[in-house]
């Protein structure tokens, strides 16, 4: 039931974030981590509850940027990839993981480049992400997504020498 709860938080997040309720959506994602912080400690090894955490500090980044709260948008910027490197290094296979892995290297790639102006840092995570991105569009080119993140993150880092 918790579970299904911060998930039910997650949707009211994101639908107030549609609707450009930016502070009820921030109370919502922090209900949200809450319970899958819960979770979490309560279950370190269900890789479901670690992935909802991991989503969650996405959540919580994404807002708090748009907020302007920018040191602690880094903060779960950093949380959320910590627990996705742990998620892809224990299932390298697992294509969720390595996706999920390869957007949270964009979004600090995106944060760096445009918020810190620090195009080294930027260039590293836009790196990293390229790197999945590649290797998920060569082993499932029939997915397009992969083939159009793969351009974005080219196209970024080409940006990054202008």
């Amino acid at each position: 039931f918790k579970n299904g709860l911060a998930i039910s938080y997650e949707k009211l997040g994101e639908t107030h974030t549609k609707l450009g309720n930016l502070d009820k959506a921030l109370k919502y994602y922090e209900d949200e981590i809450k319970l899958f912080e819960q979770l979490y400690d309560a279950y370190p090894n269900n890789v479901a509850f670690k992935n909802g955490l991991a989503v969650s500090y996405s959540k919580l980044g994404e807002t708090h940027t748009k907020l302007g709260n920018l040191d602690k948008a880094l903060k779960f910027y950093e949380d959320e990839i910590k627990l996705f490197e742990q998620l892809y290094d224990a299932y390298p296979n697992n294509v969720d993981f390595k996706n999920g892995l390869a957007i949270s290297y964009s979004q600090l790639g995106r944060f760096y480049r445009d918020y810190k102006h620090d195009k080294a840092n930027a260039r590293s995570y836009f790196e990293q992400c390229r790197t999945l991105w590649n290797e998920l569009a060569q082993k499932h080119s029939d997915f397009i997504a992969f083939q159009r993140n793969l351009k974005w993150v080219e196209n970024a880092l080409a940006d990054l020498d202008k």
